[in-house]
């Protein structure tokens, strides 16, 4: 009876370990797999912002990508598939697409920042508008009453 025990227990956990995933036969190339998640991640994110207007720019998001890139739901599903269990290869691909969604936020943010500065200076330059007119009468001094001629002096004498 233990020997039974046992050897149930042993095919149990032998059975329990991964079994190998084949290497499909239209694999994606791990670059455009990077540019396929980078995708899916913009347009999961654009639905938490948004959803409504999402929806009003693409009637299907996921089948909007299979068509930018070129491919079907089984090629992607299977190429996930293959390299969710190839981890190091996985890896590699979310840390292409980390990087690139670094790059496109900091270049957002340069235009965020540089749209902010215009319209700072915008705002500066309206509060600092310069009122000519007061600046034109501060600049004019009154004449002196001895310098202008006399009514007794008649400049036309002849």
């Amino acid at each position: 009876m233990r020997k039974t025990a046992v050897l149930i227990s042993v095919l149990v956990f032998m059975s329990c370990g991964k079994s190998a995933v084949k290497k499909p036969a239209n694999l994606i190339p791990e670059n455009q797999m990077v540019e396929i998640l980078f995708d899916v991640i913009l347009i999961n994110s654009a639905k938490g912002v948004n959803k409504q207007l999402l929806q009003n720019k693409i009637e299907n998001p996921l089948n909007y990508i299979y068509r930018t890139h070129g491919i079907d739901s089984l090629q992607f599903t299977e190429s996930n598939t293959y390299y969710t269990y190839h981890t190091d290869q996985y890896n590699t691909i979310y840390e292409k697409v980390e990087s690139k969604l670094d790059i496109e936020k900091a270049a957002y943010e340069a235009i965020i920042d540089a749209q902010k500065r215009i319209k700072d200076s915008i705002k500066k330059s309206r509060k600092n508008k310069i009122d000519t007119t007061k600046i034109a009468r501060e600049k004019i001094k009154p004449i002196k009453k001895s310098l202008l001629p006399s009514s007794k002096f008649d400049s036309l004498r002849k």
